[in-house]
């Protein structure tokens, strides 16, 4: 029995009522939820260890921002005028008219993100993806798609987040990849040996839930920091610290040490964890670039990104921008992938601001899009101008970090009459850097192809991938995150026995793109 139909017959508070008190919730847990065969993971371990920055958008949000290819057939069947709500331009191209129209070459929404979206995918530090179609659960509802996406599984309510698969892929297979993969600043892999490899910035998330059948050494457990790097390890030098200090002491001594191994053992984690958290930069909205024995930038800036860039004496600096909701976490994000070599999966979602948008979008959207994109811009170039070595004379590559960016689901294309948009199932998805471990060709690119289906003049309105267009699962943004950890066969990480059989793969990254729309 899946523990979800048990809870749908009980009542998550009725358990007792069917078993006795000795049968624990852990034990049904156990016993529904089949084991997650990572054993059977074929893995050709990567050169270089990946590095992956989930950023999740809670609420779903629309695809608009990155997807206007549809827009005059939207605005001929919606209920509600797009024009009235949004001026003209959204229906115009930038080439026809520079001053009002909104659609840019690659049908990006301009003022909503779009004029940074094409910066950033015509210097190829991104793709993005139009065609994230839930098919297999197609539910709307909150709680299952947040659950598929962060979880990269259909068994929603008590299957492994995917950092926990990750860690457990790793110390399955850690003979594998302590033999054969370098961390980016060059130094060898030790799996039980990785600081801060699991990282949340926004506090707990399914991202990490448990696997219940894999017991996860401490140091490849999840943990939670915020966009100051507040060190949860630290004690304060009060009384009982002291104290605590001696008898952590007193375990350590040969008496007491083989007695007490777990202990010492878990006491000596913290030391050295918190020291790493303190050693990490303040989150600041600049950072010191990469320059050469002259102080000269390296490499040549691209067009358009010296509005990002400042000199400060012999060292350049990029500028993240200032009064922006999303630019302390996700710079802290960056700036502890760059600086940590060893943390693997960082996840970023609370606090970034919700994107339920039912009602009253005609501000709130654009604005929301423009600031995200703008520090994802800068986020981009942080990671460019990184590679290397850097002001603080870490020597490595940034090559292997990738950035994802997604949310529940999508919207209805419809404009309702609260002028807002209600729940879909098609999204974007928009991926950033990690040219190490993708195929040649891989950024720089639009994949998918839309078109607006559903009832004239109502509110059930759409789009869904055209017939030849490519289209995949949310589970498998998971299986191309498992794959860039040299996983051949990811399927197999986000298959559930009832489900989800065969599983989902991983996203087919060496397809061409859509031409531009100019």
């Amino acid at each position: 029995m899946k523990r979800r139909d048990f809870i749908k017959m009980t009542g998550a508070a009725g358990a007792s009522v069917f078993f006795p008190s000795s049968f624990s919730l852990m034990s049904l847990y156990k016993s529904a939820n089949a084991a997650i065969n990572y054993a059977g993971a074929s893995v050709v371990t990567p050169t270089i260890m990946p590095q992956v920055i989930n950023i999740y958008l809670y609420g779903g949000p629309s695809e608009l921002a990155g997807n206007l290819t549809n827009i005059i057939n939207i605005e001929n069947n919606s209920q509600n005028s797009y024009t009235t709500a949004f001026g003209s331009g959204i229906l115009q191209q930038t080439n026809i008219d520079p001053v009002n129209g909104q659609i840019t070459a690659d049908g990006f929404w301009r003022d909503a993100g779009g004029a940074d979206m094409q910066f950033m995918l015509d210097q190829s530090y991104m793709s993005v993806y139009r065609t994230l179609m839930k098919t297999k659960d197609p539910t709307r509802s909150h709680r299952e798609s947040i659950l598929m996406n962060l979880k990269g599984s259909l068994d929603v309510e008590q299957s492994a987040g995917v950092g926990t698969r990750l860690a457990a892929l790793l110390y399955e297979h850690r003979t594998q990849f302590e033999a054969g993969t370098s961390l980016a600043d060059s130094s060898p892999v030790v799996v039980d040996n990785l600081l801060l490899p699991f990282v949340s910035f926004e506090g707990e998330t399914r991202a990490f839930a448990p696997d219940f059948e894999f017991n996860l050494p401490l140091e490849l457990r999840s943990l939670t920091l915020n966009e100051n790097f507040d060190n949860p390890y630290t004690r304060n030098n009060n009384g009982n610290d002291v104290a605590l200090d001696a008898l952590v002491s007193k375990m350590e001594t040969q008496a007491y040490t083989a007695r007490y191994r777990g202990a010492v053992d878990a006491f000596t984690s913290r030391a050295i964890l918190e020291t790493r958290v303190a050693a990490l930069k303040p989150a600041s909205t600049t950072v010191d670039l990469t320059t050469d024995t002259a102080g000269n930038l390296l490499p040549s800036i691209p067009a358009g990104a010296t509005a990002d860039l400042a000199a400060n004496g012999n060292v350049a600096q990029l500028s993240y921008p200032a009064n922006n909701q999303y630019t302390n976490r996700i710079r802290a994000a960056v700036t502890l992938a760059i600086e940590n070599p060893s943390s693997l999966f960082i996840t970023v979602g609370g606090g970034l601001g919700g994107w339920d948008d039912h009602n009253d979008v005609r501000a709130r959207y654009p604005q929301r899009m423009a600031s995200l994109m703008a520090v994802l811009r800068t986020a981009a170039l942080h990671l460019k101008y990184s590679n290397g070595t850097t002001p603080g004379g870490i020597l490595r590559a940034t090559d292997n970090i990738v950035i994802n960016v997604f949310g529940d689901f999508g919207r209805l294309v419809n404009l309702n009459g609260s002028a807002g948009w209600d729940h879909g199932n098609n999204q974007n998805l928009y991926t950033f850097g990690g040219t190490a471990l993708r195929p040649a060709g891989a950024l720089g690119k639009v994949v998918g192809k839309t078109e607006r289906v559903g009832d004239s003049g109502t509110n059930n309105q759409f789009t869904v991938p055209t017939a030849t267009s490519y289209k995949f699962e949310p589970m498998s943004v998971a299986s191309t995150i498992y794959s860039y950890f040299g996983v051949q066969n990811p399927e197999i990480l986000t298959a559930d026995p009832v489900l989800n059989p065969a599983g989902d793969p991983a996203i087919n990254e060496g397809l061409t793109g859509e031409p531009p729309l100019f």
